[in-house]
């Protein structure tokens, strides 16, 4: 979970009228991480493992996502 460490993601969908994340703190136990929005750094959000593996929800880096669908 290493690599999880300062990662960069995409979210596919906004949360909270946000779209890129860094992740913060790893939880091993709750199989989660912790992420900021980088735009607003006081935005903060728990993400599953298995969400992030999930490529209709998040995307690996800060991707340009110009036509949203919701």
């Amino acid at each position: 979970m290493k690599h999880l460490k300062n990662s960069k993601w995409t979210a596919v969908k906004k949360i909270k009228d946000w779209r890129h994340y860094e992740v913060l703190n790893i939880n091993k136990k709750k199989q989660k991480v912790e992420m900021f929005s980088v735009c607003a750094k006081k935005i903060k959000i728990e993400v599953s493992f298995k969400d992030l593996k999930d490529d209709t929800k998040w995307l690996s880096g800060w991707i340009e996502i110009i036509n949203e669908s919701t």
